[in-house]
């Protein structure tokens, strides 16, 4: 069997058994603190791909590009991320338009906690569990299809995975650029250091912001965001649109200097594409048509 067809028959298996932990086994988990609720949830993502490894016998160092990364580099990377910010703003200021914002729920359910245990559960854990899982494995498998078809499946799958339209939109696009990344670096750590801070960021700003907005007398962000108009979301789109056109550029040419700073420039012109099969796998179709399915019930049929 192919890498790529052991991440197709990941991603189904997957895909059937978070729809049913999210349709069945929440009422398990409910009664659980919100930071253990969370952690479990990455559990349940991380069990099936650490299966997979075992069964396949793949060894993680040898699928995971891992080298020790350098200070320059994680500094551009933090540069790379910063200019990315517009762009996954736009994308949520876009996808908030017709989907719930799951996040600030989230987020609105850790306020009685402290701020470490918020950033442990939402940026630390996430950053290492799901780096690992989706770029580092699924990432991994798909990488003999080519740099590109791997970034752009393993974003897909990564994007799906949050199971609601909101999160989709950014996520995708952050899981394509994680991916490139991890091959134009050689290491999975930057992708670490980058999911941290955006997650980090989020959290710290929510933090904030529930510090702040009592004083202008909104109760919280979430209660912010509740009063936020249509009108408001479709001009907040408009101006990031601009500036992420701009930054995007950036941070684009950031990512270059990163890749020949990293010595990675002709790895990624040999294996950009491969020749070969280009068609989706009927297995991976029907896991993307059962993410799909579920995010619609989910956001617009409940």
């Amino acid at each position: 069997m192919t890498k790529s067809k052991k991440a197709n028959g990941l991603f189904l298996l997957m895909t059937v058994g978070i729809i049913c932990f999210n349709l069945f086994g929440r009422t398990v988990t409910a009664e659980l603190p919100v930071g253990l609720r969370l952690i479990s949830s990455e559990i349940v993502y991380l069990i099936p791909v650490l299966l997979c490894l075992l069964v396949g016998r793949d060894s993680p160092g040898k699928l995971i590009p891992h080298k020790a990364p350098r200070l320059s580099t994680l500094l551009m990377t933090v540069l790379f991320v910063l200019l990315l910010e517009p762009l996954v703003t736009c994308l949520n200021a876009f996808t908030m338009l017709f989907s719930p914002n799951y996040v600030l729920e989230t987020q609105n359910e850790l306020t009685s906690v402290s701020l470490t245990l918020q950033l442990l559960c939402i940026a630390v854990v996430p950053a290492l569990a799901e780096e690992f899982m989706f770029r580092g494995v699924f990432e991994g498998y798909y990488r003999e299809k080519g740099i590109l078809s791997a970034a752009l499946l393993s974003g897909l799958v990564f994007g799906l995975f949050h199971l609601n339209f909101n999160q989709f939109g950014y996520a995708f696009v952050i899981g394509i650029a994680f991916a490139l990344l991890l091959e134009g670096t050689g290491s999975i750590f930057y992708g670490m250091a980058a999911h941290f801070l955006i997650n980090g960021f989020s959290v710290i700003i929510t933090a904030l912001s529930d510090q702040i907005l009592p004083l202008t007398g909104q109760e919280s962000m979430a209660a912010a965001a509740e009063s936020i108009t249509a009108e408001v979301m479709v001009n907040t789109f408009c101006v990031y649109a601009v500036l992420a056109a701009v930054t995007t550029c950036l941070a684009g040419a950031v990512y270059i200097w990163i890749v020949k700073h990293s010595g990675r420039t002709a790895y990624l012109e040999e294996n950009w594409k491969k020749p070969g099969e280009k068609k989706l796998s009927p297995v991976f179709l029907l896991g993307v048509i059962l993410c799909v399915g579920f995010m619609v019930w989910r956001d617009f049929m409940r």
